[in-house]
């Protein structure tokens, strides 16, 4: 079975409840927190897997770094979570969400940086690491400064 990504939109007040709930014996309980108090607002359809190789890609080659923001409660989340966490922020909104159009990237080139990081080829690489893309840009539109996006790919 594939990974799923989610985007959720949570307010910063609820951050502690979240940290709470990632470190529950019951590894469903960060889900569960998110489904009840956030709001989902980016799908994604292909395997989530993609963005333990797009958000270094991104970081690398086109100067994006979308997994330092938040780094203490992340942290946090990480040590409990089996899935990879990571929180979009008002800072990385200013910084980034202009520079993740996806019509300012190319398929071809994208599938070209998966194959250089993985060492393997894949069908739709390209087409999932744009679609992340795509997906990033749309729960980083989402973020101010009350609320942020918790994405979690796993």
């Amino acid at each position: 079975m594939a990974a799923s990504a989610t985007f959720t939109r949570l307010s910063r007040d609820e951050l502690a409840g979240l940290v709470e709930a990632a470190g529950s014996d019951d590894p469903q309980d960060m889900f569960a927190y998110l489904a009840a108090n956030g709001t989902s607002v980016a799908d994604f359809d292909y395997d989530a897997e993609i963005f333990s190789t797009l958000l270094p890609v991104l970081a690398e080659d086109y100067d994006i770094d979308l997994e330092t923001g938040e780094n203490e409660i992340v942290a946090d989340i990480a040590e409990s979570a089996a899935a990879l966490v990571f929180i979009l922020t008002l800072d990385e909104r200013v910084k980034y969400l202009e520079k993740l159009d996806p019509d300012d990237f190319e398929e071809e080139e994208l599938a070209e940086l998966y194959e250089d990081v993985t060492g393997e080829e894949a069908e739709d690489a390209g087409e999932a690491m744009l679609a992340g893309i795509a997906a990033l840009g749309q729960a980083l539109a989402e973020v101010d400064a009350e609320h942020v996006v918790v994405v979690t790919a796993g």
